[in-house]
C-alpha cells in the first residue's frame, strides 16, 4: 500500500475534469468535516494525480492507495486524518481468477474489459487486469462480489468460471510494454501519436477525429489537445502511450517525453 502527497506533475485540469474533481472535492471535505476515513473509486493515473494535486490544500488529511498489488495501475485510494492507518481490507476489493477452455479460447483484455462493462459493471468499480500470458485475473470492489459472480458468465463467445482468490495467488504480471523517450515539436494529441506510431500527422488526426483515441479512457476527438504527466492516451488498433514525464526542451527546441508503450 503506497501513500502520497506529493504532487506528482500535470498541474492543469481540463474542462472535462471537472465532474471528477467535484467529486473528489466533495469526499475531501467530507473526510475534513468529520474526521473519518473515506474511500474513492478505482482510479486511474490521471485521476491520482488530480487526487494527489487537491490534498496539498489540506494539512490534516493524507491519501492511502492501494489496487490489490504492489505498483497497480488502478488503484482505490483511503482519504483520512493523519491518525488513520488503512488496512488491505479497507479497500474493499476482491481478486478474481478466470477460468476458460485454454485449449480453444485466446483471452485478450479487451474483450475482459468489455465483458465487466457489459454486465453492468463501471469502469470505476473494478481496477487492473493482469495475466501471465495464460492465466487472467482481475480486481473489483469487494461488495460487488456477488453481483459479479452472478452477471460475468462468458468472455466474447466462451464460458468461464470466475474462482475468488486471496492476494498471495497474484500471478506475476506479464509487462509488454517498452520505456522510451521520444521527441516531439509539440504537446498536441495527434502529435505524440504520430511521432510513436509513426504515422503522418493527417492521419494520427484522422484516428482522432473518428473517435478512435482516447485520453485517460475517455473518448477525445480535438486533435490539438494538450497531452501532459501521467495522461495515458489509447489508439484503438496500435496500442496505449502512457506520458511518464516531460523532461524539458532538447537543443532544437523539442519536447523531450519519457513515455511508456504498448504496440499491438
Amino acid at each position: 500500500m503506497d501513500d502520497k502527497k506529493t504532487i506528482i506533475g500535470g498541474g492543469f485540469f481540463r474542462p472535462e475534469e471537472k465532474v471528477f474533481i467535484d467529486k473528489i472535492s466533495d469526499i475531501l471535505l467530507k473526510a475534513q468535516s468529520m474526521y473519518t476515513p473515506q474511500a474513492t473509486d478505482f482510479l486511474n493515473l490521471r485521476e491520482q494525480t488530480i487526487l494527489n494535486n487537491l490534498i496539498n490544500k489540506y494539512d490534516d488529511l493524507y491519501v492511502h492507495y492501494f489496487g490489490g498489488y504492489n505498483n497497480a495501475e488502478r488503484v482505490r485510494g483511503i482519504i483520512a486524518p493523519d491518525y488513520f492507518v488503512p488496512k488491505e481490507s479497507d479497500y474493499d476489493i476482491a481478486m478474481y481468477e478466470i477460468r476458460y477452455p485454454e485449449k480453444f479460447a485466446n483471452l485478450h483484455h479487451g474483450q475482459i474489459l468489455g465483458s465487466l462493462t457489459g454486465s453492468g459493471i463501471e469502469r470505476d468499480r473494478f481496477g487492473d487486469i493482469i495475466t501471465d500470458g495464460e492465466s487472467w485475473q482481475f480486481f473489483v470492489f469487494d461488495s460487488m462480489s456477488e453481483y459479479v459472480e452472478g452477471q460475468v458468465k462468458k468472455i466474447g463467445p466462451y464460458k468461464i468460471h470466475l474462482m475468488k482468490k486471496d492476494f498471495k495467488d497474484l500471478l506475476l504480471p506479464k509487462d509488454e510494454s517498452t520505456d522510451e523517450t521520444i521527441s516531439v515539436q509539440s504537446l498536441r494529441l495527434d502529435t505524440i501519436i504520430a511521432d510513436v506510431y509513426d504515422l503522418s500527422r493527417q492521419n494520427a488526426k484522422a484516428l482522432v477525429d473518428h473517435g478512435k483515441v482516447q485520453i485517460n479512457w475517455v473518448v477525445n476527438k480535438n486533435a490539438s489537445s494538450f497531452i501532459t504527466i501521467t495522461d495515458t492516451l489509447s489508439v484503438r488498433g496500435f496500442g496505449r502511450i502512457r506520458i511518464n514525464d516531460i523532461m524539458g526542451r532538447s537543443r532544437n527546441q523539442k519536447y523531450l517525453l519519457s513515455v511508456n508503450i504498448i504496440k499491438k
